[in-house]
């Protein structure tokens, strides 16, 4: 078995916290991520909320008796980055940017599931982006949509968007990109898959 670093969780060869930066964020940022996002080699969720240090993390897929969540959702200063009707770009809310930001980390079918059945989370106040290239994933996931992003992606451009400041959050998703160009170096290396990590052994 690998050694694997336990801050990152990657396997040693692979370790991103000497790239991944400590970058304070203006509002508080909590990660619900769903289960089968923590499976994933690149867990986008996890290297964000361990580059900010005023975030989150949550895994699950109801909420509704999760008494953090709900806290959060109650303080009056909530929003989701999530898209939809109303939805408000992040540039136009920097003027008054809410100082909880709820970021669901799955699919998109996933992600939409998780906002139906919560609904304090769907009666939230929404962000939206409009992303001006590509995700990084290119070569190693498909993404339903041009406009899709990572979550880390998705979390570097909300914030830089609400602070007026995207350069502030560019080292989250250039340590992204460097992950990704590791992960398809394995494939061409005729590695295993490395879009899951290995599963632990029975009894681990």
């Amino acid at each position: 078995m690998r050694a694997t670093c336990l801050r990152c969780l990657r396997p040693e060869p692979f370790c991103l916290c000497r790239e991944l930066p400590s970058i304070a964020s203006a509002a508080r940022v909590v990660l619900l991520q769903h289960p089968r996002e923590a499976r994933l080699a690149i867990c986008t969720a996890w290297m964000a909320h361990l580059a900010l240090p005023n975030s989150e993390l949550h895994r699950g897929v109801d909420f509704s008796s999760h008494a953090r969540v709900q806290e959060l959702c109650r303080s009056g200063d909530a929003a989701l980055l999530f898209p939809g009707e109303g939805a408000t770009p992040a540039e136009e809310r920097a003027a008054a940017p809410p100082r909880v930001l709820f970021v669901i980390d799955g699919t998109w079918h996933l992600a939409a599931k998780m906002v139906k059945v919560n609904p304090a989370l769907a009666a939230l106040p929404r962000i939206s982006l409009a992303p001006v290239e590509p995700s990084g994933y290119a070569g190693l996931r498909r993404e339903p949509a041009a406009h899709c992003l990572s979550t880390i992606e998705a979390v570097a451009l909300a914030l830089g968007g609400l602070e007026r400041d995207a350069g502030k959050y560019e080292p989250l998703r250039a340590a992204f990109r460097r992950s990704v160009a590791r992960q398809l170096a394995c494939v061409e290396d005729g590695r295993r898959n490395p879009r899951h990590r290995a599963r632990p052994a029975a009894g681990a």
